[in-house]
Parts: structure tokens; C-alpha cells; sequence
């Protein structure tokens, strides 16, 4: 679709809902109501925010009319809405009743729950239980974020400068500090190693985000798994450091977040590997996006420096909703949609 012959769509507007008003639903929000998406509803757990209106708890600088509640169903019932942009915690298992909620009042989701990248691998079953939910109710559930630029499509169309790829390495550094207590909990901020590793052992816990993005972009350039390695351990610093998530200084020789490392061995020769640290920053350090292909010709290199990772990560998601509704419904992730764009008008002027 040329930005000339845009479809009329002046009479109508994408209708909303943000699931989850936290660190980074509060961003989403902003960013959709000035992409033109009439919100009409906002799901929250925590209840200093339940019964305020949604303008105040995201800061947009006016009132909503949208009182932000914390019963999903009845914000789901009480009108139609095109898409749920649903951001709540990690992992399938527990987001799928959320999901599940949205997909059964034929609304589209889009999320930056991190399994739901690439969730075929890690989380098959409920996959398949979501992808066929969503088509016998004619919707779509996507997950985007970070992952859809920086750590696919962009390292996806680098990679189709080489004429043989031997080694993909990968390397990024986020703060857990700008995420929010879940994230927090996810990185175990404060928590002892040898709790860590007992409570990572017990889970048999997928990588946090490692494992599905290597699985997507093994799927975006065609390439099929052989063989998966993958490990996950603290970040111990001997110091202490301010965490502002938690409101608390953790000692010296505690977490203060993880570094995960993953990597994936194919039957057609390229192996790939993605170290990621999420971590509690000392004054100085930013977040970081490299990644180095070897083969022929023999380097080929993306760095990524002061990423501004939370905007980008609500940026990506809220410029795939038109993606998202009109796409095939299912469960479908982004190597199976078209490549991310920028969006200079209203989303609505771009479903079809």
C-alpha cells in the first residue's frame, strides 16, 4: 500500500484495550491514543490504579472517560474492541488464561510476553490450544517487542548480505530496572545464587527470552534446528546497588539479574548464538544490540549503542497492531507477518 493512495478511513478508529497498565503499558498507552486508537477499556492487578481514569494513571495529561479496572471480563463485555495490547507477566502458562480471555471475545492480541515470540518450540501445546481458539473465533494473537527489530529482522537482513554464513553471535544488554516488578521477580533482583540456581533447577524454566528468539529467527531465514544448548546464570556484583523497581539497596554478593546464553546448531550448516544480559545498570552503562556474522565475506557487523530499549520495545508493538488485524487469524508470529514499518498516519489507515 503506497503512502498516496491510503485507504478512506476517516469515519473509522481502531478500538482498544490496554491489558495491564504497568512500567510499559503506561507507554503503550500514550503511543496508541496518539496513533488514533480509541481506547476503551484498561485491565490493571494492582489496586492503587483500579477505579482511576486512564489518563491519570498513564499520565497522558487529560482524562479518558476509561476507568481502569481490574476484572478483564467485564472490561471485554462491556464493548467490542479491535485489539488488546496485553502486557502482564512472562511465559505461556501464565498468560494463556489472559490471552485465551481476549481471543473468546473475539478481540486481536498483540503482547510483549517474551515466549509468545516464537512459542512453538518452548511452549507447543498452548500454542496449538491458542492458534486454533483464535481461528474458531476469527482473531489473531501476535507477540512483538524488542525482539521483532532488533534481534530478527534487522539480524535476518544482514544475514542476506552473505553468501555463506558460518557463526550468527548475538549480544544485548538491558536494564531490569525499567521494567517493573514483574521483570524484577522474572530476574530474581536480590535474591541469593544458590537460590537462584535451586528455584532455575526446580522450574526447568525456558530462557527468558533467549531460546524463542533464536527459534524465530532460525524460522525467518529458513534454517532448521538440529540441536539446542542453553544456559542461564546470576549477575553477582561486590557492591552495592540501588535498585529503583524495588525501592531498596541490595548487599553486595546478592542478584542483581541474569545473563542467559543459547545457542542453536542447524542441519544446514550456520550455528547461532545469542548472549543476553537484563541487569541493574551502575550510573553510566547503557543498553546494547551486537551482533557478528562470520563466513563469507569473513565479518559482517550491527552495533547498537544507547538502544532506548522500553520505548522501542512499546514503539514496535503498537506499530504492528495493523498487522495483527489483518493478518489470518491464529496464533501468528512476525516472521509469518510483513516486515515492521514506521507509521506516519492513524493505524487505521492501515487495515484492510
Amino acid at each position: 500500500m503506497s503512502g498516496t493512495a491510503l485507504p478512506d478511513t476517516a469515519s473509522r478508529r481502531i478500538m482498544g484495550i490496554v491489558y495491564g497498565v504497568g512500567t510499559m503499558g503506561r507507554v503503550r498507552a500514550r503511543l496508541m491514543v496518539e496513533k488514533g486508537v480509541e481506547i476503551v477499556g484498561a485491565v490493571a492487578q494492582s489496586p492503587q490504579k483500579v477505579g482511576r481514569d486512564l489518563g491519570e494513571v498513564a499520565d497522558l495529561g487529560f482524562e479518558t472517560g476509561v476507568i481502569v479496572d481490574d476484572d478483564a471480563e467485564r472490561v471485554l463485555a462491556k464493548q467490542p474492541a479491535d485489539i488488546a495490547a496485553v502486557a502482564l507477566a512472562s511465559y505461556l502458562d501464565t498468560m494463556f488464561e489472559h490471552f485465551e480471555r481476549c481471543l473468546r471475545h473475539r478481540v486481536n492480541v498483540v503482547t510483549i510476553e517474551e515466549e509468545s515470540f516464537y512459542p512453538w518450540m518452548t511452549a507447543p501445546a498452548r500454542a496449538t490450544e491458542l492458534d486454533r481458539i483464535a481461528k474458531e473465533h476469527g482473531v489473531t494473537i501476535t507477540g512483538s517487542g524488542q525482539q521483532d527489530i532488533y534481534w530478527m529482522n534487522i539480524v535476518s537482513l544482514l544475514m542476506g548480505a552473505a553468501h555463506r554464513i558460518d557463526c550468527v553471535r548475538g549480544r544485548t544488554t538491558w536494564n531490569a530496572d525499567d521494567y517493573g516488578p514483574a521483570v524484577a521477580a522474572e530476574v530474581h533482583l536480590g535474591d541469593t545464587s544458590e537460590h537462584f540456581y535451586r528455584l532455575v533447577a526446580d522450574k526447568e524454566r525456558p530462557s527468558f527470552v533467549v531460546r524463542n528468539t533464536l527459534d524465530a529467527l532460525v524460522a525467518d531465514v529458513g534454517l532448521t534446528t538440529e540441536n539446542v544448548l542453553l544456559s542461564i546464570d546470576p549477575v553477582i556484583l561486590d557492591e552495592d546497588l540501588w535498585c529503583k523497581t524495588l525501592d531498596t539497596m541490595i548487599p553486595a554478593g546478592r542478584v542483581v539479574g541474569v545473563v542467559e546464553r543459547g545457542t542453536v546448531e542447524t542441519h544446514e550448516g550456520p550455528k547461532l548464538t545469542f548472549e543476553m544480559t537484563g541487569r541493574i545498570y551502575s550510573e553510566g552503562e547503557v543498553d546494547t544490540n551486537e551482533w557478528l556474522i562470520t563466513g563469507e565475506p569473513a565479518e559482517l557487523r550491527l552495533f547498537n549503542d544507547c538502544v532506548p530499549t522500553p520505548f522501542t520495545t512499546c514503539a514496535q508493538v503498537v506499530n504492528r497492531i495493523p498487522d495483527v488485524i489483518n493478518a489470518e487469524p491464529g496464533f501468528r508470529t512476525v516472521d509469518q507477518l510483513p516486515k515492521l514499518r514506521y507509521r506516519p498516519y492513524p493505524l487505521a489507515h492501515y487495515v484492510v
